[in-house]
């Protein structure tokens, strides 16, 4: 298999990039999801984009409360796409595909969900309710806010304090885990007798277990800061008692799910359902992880059924252009120009995304089912079949963190055959993608637009921010399934 090519160095580190961000090693105490979707190319960003995920709507003006809202609305926007995994992916080890939305949005479907679903209605004692709604309110709060414009006061679902120590703390653990895969399999891929492939091996034998003792200090204040067994225990308890009796449950979770509405008056008076990233401070942390990519690293990551799925799903890894603001289609591509001399850094984290109205733990709960309105609407679709390929469900799956890339670097003794049209692509308007890199141009997403810029230095390209260029999502199991013995009278509710 060639090397030389832009396209498939660009694919084998992509290969790489998702050995890191789903690997398992035995140090690392927690399951990984094994399904990511590639942004084609990524979404540029500022740091101040991310404003309201730490702060809150909150401003020195009403013109920057006003860009907060619009700030949400822009990102969660975004994280309702449901993740389409029709295009299948590399192998079933390898669940990678190119991000492309359903259609439908996750807050549809679960609204749908809620509407239509008929649910197990059993008594449950009083103590049992009192400690339900307490449990419950601890993951997820309803405050009270004024707006600032208008002065009317709304009532608003966030996440609970016991949720956002839990979710900090699990991505503290997270990134040093990232690390640990990193440093792994940097030294797997290392072959030959070079200065980097010798420090790759030296560093993976010399200090490994020092950020495995850092992976298990991040366990333990995950544990005593974090509160995960409590949490943990607490979702376990309002799984187990809420199967007996759904109707109170559903009736917290139809609340909370009207209450996570907002809008956003700079923003045609468009209403989306809150989300955000925490922690809230990610973009300007210093605990990113560093990740590199030699020519040494070709031979590990570029294997057949990888090169194989690209060219299934019409991708192209190799620079690409297409019209301003991703309407237009992709032009010219440079997957089989030469590529010399290959390296690349650049540093990545995993943030998790807090969506305070949606519970999707409800899918996997096996006393609910769906009445004859949902089969009607939508021709007897499940929300999901389990499958995690071909999955003929309405909902089948949805992001869990999102990937982020910055300091980007990426050397070749051969840039010079592709700046005419870098320049070029973005002199008429458009942007110019590699792999899942945003290098250059324009990106609008409503009031905001982002002007994505490069430079050289040398022989190394510099693609300056940062940019979203993926996600790790979650495939939904098989939902609704209900348990054997299930009566229809046995349920309530439903349209």
């Amino acid at each position: 298999m060639p090397m030389e090519h832009h396209g498939d160095l660009m694919q084998a580190l992509v290969a790489k990039l998702y050995a890191t961000v789903t690997g398992n090693d035995p140090a690392i105490k927690i399951p990984r999801n094994k399904y990511v979707s590639w942004y084609l190319p990524g979404i540029p960003f500022a740091p101040a984009d991310f404003k309201y995920c730490a702060n809150g709507f909150t401003g020195n003006s009403s013109e920057e409360v006003q860009n907060a809202y619009h700030q949400a609305f822009v990102l969660s926007s975004l994280f309702d796409q449901i993740p389409d995994t029709s295009s299948g992916f590399v192998t079933p080890e390898m669940q990678q595909t190119i991000f492309a939305g359903t259609g439908d949005r996750i807050s549809s479907v679960y609204n749908d969900v809620l509407k239509y679903s008929r649910v197990v209605s059993k008594p449950l004692s009083k103590q049992e309710e009192a400690k339900l709604k307490k449990y419950r309110n601890l993951l997820s709060v309803e405050v009270q806010e004024t707006d600032i414009l208008t002065d009317e006061v709304k009532t608003v679902t966030k996440p609970g304090k016991l949720t956002v120590a839990y979710t900090a703390a699990m991505d503290n653990y997270l990134s040093i885990a990232d690390e640990l895969m990193d440093m792994k399999i940097d030294a797997l891929s290392a072959t030959g007798n070079d200065p980097e492939s010798k420090r790759r091996v030296y560093n993976w034998n010399e200090k490994a277990k020092y950020v495995k003792k850092r992976l298990a200090a991040a366990e333990m204040a995950w544990v005593s800061q974090g509160y995960k067994n409590e949490y943990e225990v607490i979702n376990a308890y309002i799984a187990q008692v809420a199967e007996r009796n759904l109707v109170l449950y559903k009736e917290d979770l139809k609340r909370k799910f009207h209450n996570g509405l907002i809008t956003s008056g700079g923003d045609g008076d468009s209403e989306f359902y809150y989300t955000t990233l925490l922690p809230g401070n990610f973009a300007a942390s210093q605990g990113w992880t560093k990740f590199s990519f030699t020519e040494n690293d070709f031979q590990t990551h570029a294997k057949q059924e990888t090169t194989g799925w690209g060219a299934d799903a019409g991708v192209g890894f190799g620079l690409f252009s297409f019209g301003a603001n991703a309407k237009g289609s992709k032009t010219t591509s440079s997957d089989d120009q030469s590529a010399a001399n290959f390296s690349a850094t650049f540093e990545f984290t995993q943030v998790p995304i807090s969506r305070p109205w949606f519970d999707p733990g409800f899918f996997s709960m096996r006393s609910w089912t769906l009445d004859e309105n949902w089969n009607l609407s939508y021709d007897n679709k499940p929300v999901s079949d389990g499958k995690a390929k071909d999955n003929t469900g309405r909902l089948v799956a949805y992001a869990t963190s999102a990937l982020f890339v910055r300091n980007v670097r990426i050397t070749s003794s051969s840039w010079k055959n592709h700046s005419d049209f870098m320049t070029k692509s973005i002199s008429a308007g458009g942007r110019v993608g590699y792999g899942p890199f945003s290098v250059g141009g324009n990106y609008s997403n409503g009031q905001t637009e982002r002007n994505g810029s490069y430079h050289f230095e040398g022989d190394t390209l510099v693609i300056d921010g940062m940019q979203l260029i993926g996600t790790v999502n979650n495939v939904i199991p098989q939902s609704p399934n209900p348990a054997p013995g299930l009566k229809p009278e046995d349920f309530v509710g439903g349209k």
